[in-house]
């Protein structure tokens, strides 16, 4: 086949199965990958490579439908797959770019140790998403993380099973001040309540925060104490999700950030800031958009993201009447190119909506999973600063 082919036309199809940088809670079937890796020596080291370049553990996590009763620990066989004592175990472990380490199990104990061995080991990660449960390191862990660990321009922080507000905020706080060249940062939590500003302040030069933080509605203190007032990178996404209404505050950060903020998303807004968003590419709001908001966005954005239905669910000759309004107003949107609506429910209904768009060319989104690959300021970032 390499005859037939080229093995530079193979090679880059074998990338193509490899795990997407853009995936997001959908299947990642790697066994064709796997079943690649074993068919020549010529395919084999590349194949490998690609295999370990974005791991994840355990690797069902984004499988439907994830068992949460596995109580395996996938950390010993990735460990001795990287074993430095061995010429594969070490450039097994230079591929390694992504890793995401999840616990799935109530019964699973959550191994520091063997998750900074896994940090210590890997020089060339640059994103790590991880459950607070497994980041509670001994002091002399953290200084050795510190001098020798990788350096991290990407952080992703979930909150599961942690013991306590406590717990999970100890090594929030801990495993961000561990590396300070992060430039995205994501923390989920599913606590009711507000989120500890860092104290000291790591000084971080974010160019993304995000915050699904369900129930905790005010980020404000926390991402400020996150954020370097002279950073050389500037804040570009500021994403919240939660189920209560907007920060209360927000308001000195988005005075400074938000001029250079491209991509924003909230539940609420204050209309007159939306006027200081003067380089907006995406607007994602987390409910339907009245008149008065639809009005305020900025007229930049090239895609707009909405949930939720309109407060007005009567019929006029078929239509809602508010998206009625919504669709005709996409005409003062010069520039969009996508919109999605992931929970609209009766899109066959909304033909005005879909005529619309099919006549300024935008592309309307209405499935759920669409939505997690529509945010081509986030994929751009993360090519730029992930490098995968």
């Amino acid at each position: 086949m390499d005859s037939v082919l080229g093995l530079d036309l193979i090679l880059e199809v074998l990338d193509r199965l490899a795990v997407p940088l853009h995936f997001h809670q959908r299947s990642c079937d790697l066994s064709v990958l796997v079943a690649c890796s074993t068919v020549c020596k010529a395919w084999s080291s590349h194949a490998q490579r690609l295999l370990f370049r974005r791991v994840i553990l355990p690797s069902s996590i984004y499988r439907k439908p994830f068992n949460r009763g596995i109580a395996i620990d996938p950390l010993p066989s990735f460990l001795a797959a990287i074993d430095p004592e061995t010429e594969r175990g070490r450039w097994l472990a230079e591929s390694v770019v992504s890793l995401t380490l999840r616990l799935t199990g109530r019964s699973l104990t959550a191994d520091s140790a063997a998750l900074a061995t896994a940090l210590l080991r890997t020089p060339n990660l640059r994103h790590l998403d991880v459950t607070t449960v497994f980041c509670n390191f001994e002091a002399e862990t953290v200084t050795r993380l510190r001098e020798f660990g990788p350096r991290l321009t990407s952080l992703s922080i979930v909150q599961d099973s942690a013991p306590s507000l406590g717990h999970h905020t100890f090594s929030m706080h801990q495993l961000v001040t561990l590396f300070p060249s992060i430039r995205l940062l994501e923390i989920t939590s599913n606590f009711n309540s507000t989120l500890q500003p860092f104290d000291p302040p790591p000084n971080l030069s974010l160019a993304s925060a995000k915050f699904n933080t369900t129930l905790a509605t005010d980020i404000g203190p926390c991402l400020a104490s996150l954020l370097n007032p002279e950073a050389d990178v500037p804040l570009q996404v500021l994403w919240h999700r939660s189920k209560t209404s907007r920060p209360s505050s927000l308001g000195n950060i988005l005075r400074v950030h938000g001029p250079r903020l491209r991509s924003i998303s909230f539940r609420s807004v204050d209309l007159a800031e939306l006027a200081e968003y003067t380089a907006l590419e995406r607007f994602e709001f987390l409910r339907f958009p009245d008149a008065a908001t639809v009005a305020s966005i900025p007229r930049s954005i090239v895609a707009l993201a909405i949930y939720g239905m309109p407060e007005n669910r009567q019929l006029e000759n078929g239509e809602h009447p508010d998206v009625v309004r919504f669709a005709q107003a996409l005409s003062t949107f010069p520039h969009l190119k996508v919109l999605s609506w992931p929970t609209c429910s009766e899109p066959t209904m909304f033909s005005l909506l879909q005529e619309v768009c099919r006549v300024r060319g935008i592309e309307l989104r209405t499935s759920p999973t669409e939505l997690y690959d529509d945010n081509a300021i986030e994929l751009e970032l993360k090519r730029k600063y992930i490098r995968i």
